[in-house]
């Protein structure tokens, strides 16, 4: 009976009621792993470490100059240095370097002392056969090139021997190096004969239109005016080419100049069927169309 009273009527119910509690709020832990803890295999790596195998060996990148040596303590030649694929002029026996003028021999003041000697020699061996021999000045001008070829006036000088000796790709070429390097408006005159030469009239005029004549030289102001006149000649427009060169310098005497000066004048004339006045020019000034 008293087993009964505890399992019938008797028995209480202990089943849970739902908790009131809300879920904890609190978020998972941001914690890092601890950072100390070494692995075993990095921990074994560490062990193994070997000083020598950590050394780098240093590689050039490719261009780069190599600073090795020969045996005898020279330097090693290097593979990437610039070839020179022609023969360099001999320079006369006459020439030091010294007759170069003084603005063209201070730009060669950032050479080493040999190389701005043998540059010099160039450039005035480039002037003495500029009108008598252009090949012979072409060739010292590459070979300055060779030895200079971030100086302007260099560059400029090898652009000119390149137009009088009629390498006209290569002329352009200088010319247009020269103005990047110094953004002289010197080399104009010679850039418009090159359009003019490459067949391009309306941008020797172009160029001529460009430039003050106030900042050029007598000789590169003659020049220009030559160069603008046989682009004004090439175009059919003779008469303008005669005044285009109408000038103060047509009566002046240079040995540079006048002579090339008077010709183009004359030769304009001719062009605009101004016989007349091409032959009273001409008795003006014997010594300019003698042989």
């Amino acid at each position: 009976m008293e087993r009964e009273s505890r399992s019938g009527k008797g028995k209480q119910s202990f089943s849970r009621k739902p908790s009131d509690r809300k879920p904890s709020d609190r978020k998972p832990s941001d914690r890092k792993p601890n950072s100390n803890r070494r692995d075993d295999n990095s921990s074994q790596e560490k062990r193994s470490f070997n000083r020598d195998s950590a050394r780098k060996t240093f590689t050039p990148r490719d261009g780069a100059r190599s600073t090795s040596k020969t045996r005898s303590g020279a330097p090693a030649r290097d593979e990437n240095r610039r070839v020179r694929k022609f023969a360099e002029p001999a320079i006369p026996e006459e020439v030091t370097g010294k007759e170069l003028d003084k603005k063209d021999a201070f730009a060669l003041q950032s050479l080493a002392t040999e190389n701005a000697e043998m540059v010099a020699k160039h450039l005035v061996a480039l002037n003495m056969f500029l009108e008598t021999d252009p090949q012979r000045a072409y060739w010292h001008g590459q070979s300055a090139v060779f030895r200079a070829g971030r100086v302007a006036i260099v560059r400029e000088k090898a652009g000119i021997a390149a137009l009088r000796f009629e390498k006209y790709d290569v002329a352009i070429k200088e010319l247009r190096a020269a103005q990047r390097i110094a953004g002289s408006p010197s080399v104009l005159p010679y850039l418009a004969q090159c359009e003019l030469a490459l067949g391009d009239p309306r941008k020797t005029l172009e160029i001529a239109g460009s430039v003050d004549p106030k900042v050029l030289t007598p000789e590169q102001r003659v020049e220009l005016r030559i160069a603008a006149a046989g682009a004004r000649i090439a175009l059919g427009q003779h008469d303008a080419a005669v005044v285009t060169l109408t000038c103060p310098e047509l009566g002046q005497n240079d040995p540079q100049w006048s002579k090339k000066l008077r010709t183009a004048y004359r030769d304009a004339l001719l062009k605009a069927d101004r016989v007349q006045e091409a032959e009273t020019f001409t008795q003006r000034y014997p010594q300019s169309f003698s042989e």
